[in-house]
This record gives structure tokens, C-alpha cells and sequence, in this order.
């Protein structure tokens, strides 16, 4: 992980050079509490991280250099670290299960599966349930395509679900297990235009991102030229505005400098809070200020208003990782 890149560093890799820097007796305890799926994702960013200089673990804990300060240029972190660390901390059992998960590729859940598809298909598929059906499904999916969902739905059906969403407390896991594997068997069956299953299309763009752009970037355009229609599927999907979340601050930041700040205000009024939040903390307090005074001036829009403005910020995004201002993938980050 080079010096150069150390302001890039995101929650996870922070965290995964702490609990390096800490070693497994140490960060233990830390970890104990936390479930698979985030223990699993800082295991893989431990794994990852390779050379880490001095300066880079100094500007992520500085109490820690205090206690080791050192001329050595680098430490170094690996499989072996994360495989300690879980000895140190969970069961044998599940560190193994831990383990095997860093070597497969993360698998879209239902939901997730759902929160990537046009709010006017997922219309389709639920608006013939029953309100409190489609009250748990809206629930469990992104607020801010939920939002967008509810707003297609009949006026007489929009407020029995709203009201049945706000009553929602616990639901029967087996009920839950129910939607989760009808839904599942739907979307298996859900073709496009170019014939692909909906999972078929979720496996070739999970492939897409995990490779390197020299390899992603000619089968895009090869792609594109054998077939317009499979290609935008797919384009569709490597790409979604809830994945800017992702970005390091400094890739925020430019990408403020190249969008046009109503466009973003009308993007943003369709996004989920912690995207919105993760802009505005990357502005001036002022200019986040205004940013929301401007968003709730705005009132309600049109759907296909907000995904206008999501398109074409997303557009800019594409141009500023093709022009190397900003990065997109995740392989770019690994040492």
C-alpha cells in the first residue's frame, strides 16, 4: 500500500491496518462481536493489504507508532495475519468458514438483487401481493429505490403500505424465508431482452468488476459492438449511483469539481441518506448547507427525473476513471 494513496483509505482499510497493527491477541476481543459478513470483509482487506509503510499506519493510529516508532520503511500483512487473528478470536469452525469465504466471490442477496433492478420492474413483480407483502418486501430493499417504488404504486395501495411499513416491528424468519425463496426463484427465471437470466446477468457483471481494467474494458467493447442490447444490461448494472458510496474522499471530491451541483442536488434526492451525507462531507459546511436547503426546496420529483440526473452523473464518473482522475475498481487498489 503506497504513501501516495494513503488519504484514499476507506473504513475498512483503516480498520483492517489497525487490527494488523494491534495483532491477534489484541484485536480479539474487537472482533468477536462482529458477524460473518463484516468480519469476512476486513479478513479480505487484511489479506490485501501486502507492504504497509510507516506513514500510512502512522496517519491511520498514531499511538500505535509511538509505541513502535522504527526506521524499517515497511510492515508487512498477509493470509497468515488474518488466519492468527482468527485463531485468536472465534472458534475454530467458523474462522475455517471465514477463511474459505475470502477466496469466493461476495454473493448478491435477494434483496441487493432487488435494489439493482428499475423501480417499474420491481413494481411488476410485487403489485399483485398483499399490502403488508409488498409492506415487507419495500422494507427490506434500498430506501431510496423503495421510495421510488411506492411512488409507481396506485394511490390506494400507496398508503396501506406506507402505514403497514411504519407498524412493521418483527417479522416470523419463516415468513421472511418464504418471500426471500419466491423471489429467488423469480428473478432465476426473469430474462432480458438479450434472453439472460437476471442471476445469469448478476454472475457476468460480479466477473466483470473483479477483473482488471485491461482485461474488462476490450470484452465491454467487443461487447458493445456484438450486441447493443446485452450490452446495456450489463452496463447498467457494473455501474449503480448507490456505488459511489464506495469511493475514497478524494475521488468525491473530484468528482464535485466535474458535475453540475443542480444535477447532483437531483440525484441525491433519490439516493439513500448516507450517500447524501457522504457529499455533503466532502463539501464546504456552507455549501452542504445550501445543497440540502436546495434539496428540500426541490420537494418531490419525478422518478424518471432523478434517474435522469443519476445517469448523467454517473456518466461523468465513467469519463473521470477512464481519464485515470478518479478509480473505480477495486483491483486498482490492491498492492
Amino acid at each position: 500500500m503506497s504513501r501516495a494513496r494513503t488519504k484514499d483509505l476507506n473504513g475498512y482499510d483503516k480498520a483492517a491496518i489497525l487490527l494488523f497493527a494491534l495483532g491477534p491477541e489484541a484485536a480479539a476481543p474487537i472482533v468477536q462481536g462482529l458477524d460473518d459478513r463484516i468480519l469476512t470483509r476486513l479478513s479480505r482487506r487484511m489479506s490485501e493489504l501486502g507492504k504497509i509503510e510507516v506513514e500510512t499506519l502512522n496517519n491511520v493510529v498514531d499511538e500505535y507508532l509511538q509505541m513502535h516508532d522504527s526506521e524499517d520503511p515497511m510492515y508487512h500483512s498477509d493470509r497468515s495475519n488474518v488466519s492468527n487473528l482468527l485463531h485468536y478470536a472465534v472458534e475454530q469452525e467458523r474462522a475455517h468458514q471465514i477463511m474459505e469465504n475470502l477466496d469466493k466471490p461476495r454473493v448478491l442477496t435477494v434483496w441487493e438483487k432487488l435494489s439493482r433492478i428499475a423501480p417499474t420492474v420491481i413494481k411488476s413483480y410485487i403489485e399483485s401481493e398483499h399490502p403488508q407483502t409488498i409492506a415487507l418486501i419495500l422494507g427490506k430493499i434500498d430506501t431510496s429505490v423503495a421510495s421510488q417504488v411506492i411512488a409507481l404504486l396506485d394511490e390506494e395501495i400507496q398508503m396501506s403500505v406506507v402505514m403497514r411499513m411504519s407498524k412493521i416491528e418483527s417479522v416470523p424468519q419463516e415468513l421472511v424465508r418464504d418471500i426471500e425463496e419466491t423471489l429467488e426463484k423469480e428473478l432465476s427465471e426473469t430474462t432480458g431482452s438479450s434472453g439472460i437470466s437476471f442471476d445469469g446477468m448478476v454472475s457476468v457483471v460480479e466477473i466483470l468488476k473483479s477483473l482488471d481494467k485491461s482485461v474488462s474494458r476490450p470484452l465491454l467493447e467487443k461487447l458493445e459492438q456484438k450486441d447493443e442490447e446485452l450490452f446495456a444490461q450489463v452496463d447498467k448494472l457494473l455501474l449503480v449511483f448507490e456505488d459511489l458510496f464506495e469511493l475514497s474522499d478524494r475521488d468525491v471530491q473530484t468528482i464535485l469539481k466535474h458535475v453540475s451541483s443542480d444535477e447532483l442536488v437531483k440525484a441525491l434526492k433519490g439516493a439513500p441518506d448516507e450517500l447524501a451525507e457522504r457529499f455533503f462531507s466532502n463539501m464546504s459546511q456552507r455549501a452542504a448547507e445550501i445543497m440540502r436547503e436546495d434539496m428540500q426546496v426541490m420537494g418531490p420529483m419525478k422518478l424518471a427525473d432523478v434517474e435522469e440526473a443519476q445517469q448523467s452523473i454517473l456518466r461523468a464518473v465513467r469519463k473521470l476513471d477512464e481519464d485515470g482522475s478518479i478509480t473505480l475498481s477495486a483491483t486498482d487498489d490492491m498492492v
